[in-house]
Order: C-alpha cells, then sequence, then structure tokens
C-alpha cells in the first residue's frame, strides 16, 4: 500500500496518535523511503492495546506481536522516547531501525540498509 492507503489504514483503526508508533515498513513508507508497505506495524501502549482488544479478536503470534486483522500487526511497548513525528504520526526512530536492520539475517531488512543509511546521511 502506498502513503495514502497506508494513512487510510492507520486512521481506520482508530488509535490515539499518543498510543502507537509506526514501525519497520510502514514507517519508511511515511518517510518517503519506501513507494509501498505489505502491511502496517505498530507498537502500541497499553492503553491502544486495550482499545484494539475492544474493536479486534486480536489473535497473539508466537513472536509476540498481535495480528489485529489482515493488515496490521501489533505489539506492546511504550516506545517512550524512542519516536519522531513524521506527518502527525509517531514512528520508530530512525536509528533505532537501523539497528534492527543490522541485526537481522532476514535478506528484505539487509536490502533496506542502504536505504535508511542513505536518508540518515541526508538528514546530517
Amino acid at each position: 500500500m502506498n502513503k495514502l492507503e497506508l494513512i487510510d489504514l492507520i486512521n481506520s483503526i482508530n488509535l490515539l496518535k499518543e498510543d502507537f508508533v509506526v514501525l519497520s515498513s510502514g514507517a519508511l513508507v511515511l518517510r518517503g523511503i519506501l513507494e509501498n508497505a505489505n502491511d502496517l506495524d505498530i507498537a502500541v501502549t497499553v492503553n491502544g492495546l486495550n482499545k484494539l482488544k475492544e474493536n479486534y479478536d486480536l489473535i497473539l503470534k508466537t513472536n509476540g506481536f498481535y495480528k489485529v486483522n489482515d493488515c496490521v500487526e501489533c505489539v506492546l511497548s511504550d516506545m517512550v522516547g524512542r519516536k519522531e513525528l513524521i506527518d502527525d504520526y509517531y514512528v520508530q526512530e530512525i536509528h533505532d531501525y537501523l539497528s534492527y536492520l543490522k541485526q537481522s539475517s532476514r535478506e528484505k531488512d539487509k536490502l533496506r540498509i542502504p536505504l535508511v543509511e542513505q536518508y540518515i546521511k541526508k538528514g546530517d
């Protein structure tokens, strides 16, 4: 999904912006680093998780994430001090995400490293 579709999806889950942080490819799409994301991964506060539980039948996965629906997954994490505001949405702090990518063994993550490093370099 492109940036506009992603924003529509974010808005459709109806959480307060203080209760979630966009992670992974969604954060890259909001920043303009990637054109599209396959899904939306978010970190949620306890309040955010409780709100999602009120509105969705969450399924806990083995990796600690909850499947919200076919397009959204969430993980409980307050991410205090580890977020940036992009287009009125909190997103994962870029250096944290780069550290995650460098530790990952997934091929798709390895391919994102130069894109994120280039984005960081432009900002310096």
